[in-house]
């Protein structure tokens, strides 16, 4: 895995940080390449975005050539590793990772 340029992993929960070797580890093991984690604390986001509070992260798609049904996939298998207290997007051009705890299970 690789930071954009840029990008902090300071103040990140240990959630998040699990997340994003799970994620990265599928994407390795799905397109061959390094996944490119281009915000995390940083960026503009909405106000509420689990950003702010390092509970997420963004994972390029659109310069790595990814295609929508691949980027699927790996949103798929990263939701079925990592459970219900993980939300896994899809969003254009990249692939949005946030830890957000759903209750006792």
């Amino acid at each position: 895995m690789r930071l954009k340029p840029g990008v902090s992993a300071r103040g990140i929960s240990p959630e998040l940080l699990l997340g994003i070797m799970v994620l990265d580890a599928i994407y390795k093991n799905v397109t061959g390449a390094d996944a490119v984690v281009t915000s995390l604390r940083d960026g503009t986001h909405h106000r509420a975005s689990k950003h702010y509070r390092g509970d997420g992260a963004d994972f390029r798609t659109i310069q790595a050539s990814i295609t929508p049904d691949t980027a699927e996939r790996i949103r798929a298998e990263a939701r079925a590793q990592l459970g219900k207290d993980y939300d896994i997007v899809v969003e254009g051009n990249h692939i949005h990772l946030e830890f957000d705890p759903k209750g006792p299970t």
